[in-house]
């Protein structure tokens, strides 16, 4: 469904998403450090950030995928 977005739009935000992207996962790698600079067993942490990289692969600021051929 159309949502009236330009083609001058879509630019803009081609130029922005890989920005924002690098930023978004730029604070997830500072979060999974955390967690691995916490208390706990190796094996837990371990477990923890694979669950946790798992769920935040999943996330629209990890990915973008466009539909009808408009690709970055």
């Amino acid at each position: 469904m159309e949502q009236g977005f330009t083609e001058k739009d879509w630019k803009l935000f081609r130029q922005k998403i890989t920005g924002w992207q690098e930023a978004y996962m730029d604070s997830l790698n500072k979060e999974y450090i955390e967690l691995l600079s916490s208390g706990g067993s190796p094996s837990e942490k371990f477990w923890e950030l694979e669950k946790r990289i798992r769920e935040d692969k999943k996330s629209a600021g990890v990915q973008v995928r466009f539909l009808g051929g408009m690709g970055l």
